[in-house]
């Protein structure tokens, strides 16, 4: 039962954003259950909701508010199919992918990010659910951020899968020694702005 409230896999994996949403709606409906139960043994042993038990329901009803909101949020992305994952899976072989980020910008706004390559001079994104007026903003907002903590590198984001494959064509999937640490940090700044 542990291992269905925790997650075994890092963020960016490919797995981890389904074991992600069952771990969130596993926590909402665990604080849902513990806040009807105190409230409902409060109701039989009292007749009413003004009580001692009624307090520590009350006091759940945020986690449970918090760990629901992150659920919902998590439901507008959808997991890229094993065909595409398939196709580009000479840069997950290589450490230079990241699968399903929920991208926050400034404002809070949250942006799914399907498919990441994170490599030498640039980073490259594919994400079905943005629209085309947004992606323009979104990529400002992403390279504003990296350059403040000290990456500066493009961003460029695609909507269309085969123009994102296309590009990725034209990246070698490996990495120099000497940009390792590079790579390394811009994947770790990145995943620490979604999430």
């Amino acid at each position: 039962m542990r291992d269905y409230f925790t997650n075994p896999f890092s963020k960016g994996q490919y797995e981890y954003f389904a074991a992600r949403k069952r771990q969130q709606l596993s926590f909402t409906l665990v604080c849902a259950f513990v806040v009807l139960a105190f409230v409902g043994a409060g109701l039989i042993a009292f007749h009413n909701t003004k009580n001692a038990l009624t307090i520590p329901g009350v006091l759940m009803v945020l986690p449970m508010a918090n760990f629901l909101v992150t659920y919902l949020a998590l439901l507008k992305g959808r997991v890229l199919g094993e065909e595409k994952r398939a196709q580009v899976r000479i840069y997950e072989d290589n450490g230079l992918a990241l699968f399903h980020l929920m991208y926050v910008d400034e404002k809070g706004k949250r942006h799914f990010l399907d498919h990441v390559v994170v490599y030498q001079n640039a980073i490259v994104a594919y994400a079905s659910g943005i629209k085309a007026e947004e992606r323009v903003p979104v990529e400002s907002d992403c390279i504003l951020r990296l350059k403040k903590k000290g990456i500066n590198l493009r961003l460029k984001i695609y909507t269309d899968w085969e123009e994102y494959k296309a590009r990725l064509e034209e990246i070698t999937p490996e990495v120099p020694e000497d940009q390792v640490k590079l790579v390394e940090k811009a994947q770790e700044i990145l995943l620490g702005l979604c999430l």
